[in-house]
């Protein structure tokens, strides 16, 4: 019977390593002792460090198609005046971030519903249903009391990542259980701006979640207090132009402003363990529309591809370790160590390059982490797997 050769050590090695990464997996996200440890680990990948670190603010150009106005409260004669000022000055289109659920106070209530009666193209926020779990999906859309919503375009602004967790992807279109489609905020704003954007990007991507590239945080974007709105000159508001203007609350970033519909995002300053959201709701839709009015898209490699580069990756690498266990018995730790820190230092800086240079985005967590594996991984297969196969430890020279 032929020997078993390095390569076939080295392939049931990788296998093992594959087998703790998976089994590490397995009870670190479904045991409760390990929640915080889970939060910190799902939550976090490695081109975040990138947005939040390595970006050059001074680079990051500002947006100037699109006019973010904060109001402080959602009041809605305050909110039917804004429209109507705004609508005056002859924007592209006015999306309000705000749901206004059942009738309130009828002379507010009148007012607002005018001012959209009388500008049909308003863009108004809607809510996703809950998720269904026996039928795996969205049951419906929930949108404004139908005073206000039968006279609007309605469209979705929250975030399927939810609040607590980091907003990278988001749905341009999704079809609910009710079998309607329906089209996120950003994109029906987009829609009556640059409708060719929309029509590429629905081929190109479908129903599928795509990856949002942020351009920056709200210094990026005019941002004006409705109060100003309201007391500006014609001339002012002139600012609003030909322009997408997004009407929400979008306070200041001072860590005690108020935390309502604000969310993690990659621009995090501090990128693990975060304690506060950094980015309202408004500002986030404001990010999408750059990227989808520039074409500027993250891509990503198929998922059976970056699988096989993380299999090829972790096996050459084990099997270079394993080939020094044997050869360098005396210096195996040192030589292994340091291999491990400049492969992982030059993959990392290789990932960083093509994300930040080429918009690339590739997974390599699990490759580090069976890089990172392997050298343990060795030393037990050799001393504890390996001698109770009698096939296995057959004398080689290798």
């Amino acid at each position: 019977m032929a020997r078993p050769s390095a390569y076939l050590h080295a392939a049931i090695i990788t296998g093992l390593v594959f087998a703790l990464i998976g089994a590490l997996r397995l009870v670190t996200f479904n045991v409760h002792y390990f929640d915080p440890f889970n939060k910190g680990i799902k939550d976090y990948e490695v081109t975040d460090i990138l947005f939040s670190q390595l970006r050059d603010a001074e680079r990051v150009r500002r947006e100037d198609r699109v006019v973010l106005v904060h109001v402080a409260r959602a009041d809605r004669a305050e909110v039917a005046r804004l429209i109507d000022r705004i609508a005056a000055a002859s924007p592209a289109v006015i999306g309000v971030d705000i749901l206004f659920p059942g009738r309130k106070e009828p002379a507010k209530d009148s007012l607002l519903a005018a001012s959209l009666r009388a500008h049909p193209g308003v863009v108004l926020a809607a809510n996703l249903g809950a998720y269904d779990e026996e039928r795996r999906g969205i049951r419906s859309m929930v949108v404004s009391d139908t005073l206000f919503s039968a006279h609007a375009v309605n469209a979705y602004t929250n975030f399927l990542a939810g609040t607590d967790r980091t907003v990278r992807l988001f749905n341009p279109f999704l079809t609910t259980l009710d079998s309607v489609e329906r089209t996120a905020f950003s994109i029906a704003l987009v829609e009556r701006y640059a409708p060719d954007r929309v029509g590429s990007l629905r081929w190109h991507k479908g129903d599928a979640a795509v990856r949002i590239n942020y351009s920056g945080d709200y210094r990026s974007f005019l941002r004006i207090d409705g109060q100003v709105v309201l007391q500006a000159d014609d001339e002012e508001l002139s600012v609003f132009r030909d322009r997408i203007v997004i009407v929400g609350f979008i306070d200041s970033q001072a860590r005690d402003a108020p935390i309502e519909d604000r969310y993690f995002t990659p621009l995090n300053p501090v990128y693990t363990g975060r304690s506060l959201p950094d980015m309202y709701g408004a500002v986030i839709h404001a990010n999408i529309i750059t990227m989808l009015l520039d074409g500027n898209y993250i891509f990503e490699l198929p998922g059976w591809l970056e699988g096989l580069l993380v299999l090829a990756f972790v096996y050459v690498n084990v099997l270079i370790i394993y080939h020094l266990y044997h050869r360098l018995p005396d210096s195996y730790h040192g030589v292994t160590r340091v291999m491990q820190l400049v492969e992982l230092f030059c993959f990392f800086f290789l990932v960083a390059l093509l994300f930040y240079h080429f918009r690339l985005k590739i997974d390599f967590t699990v490759g580090f982490l069976g890089l990172i594996l392997a050298y343990d991984i060795v030393m037990i297969y050799e001393s504890f797997v390996r001698k109770r196969i009698p096939y296995l430890n057959r004398t080689e020279h290798v």
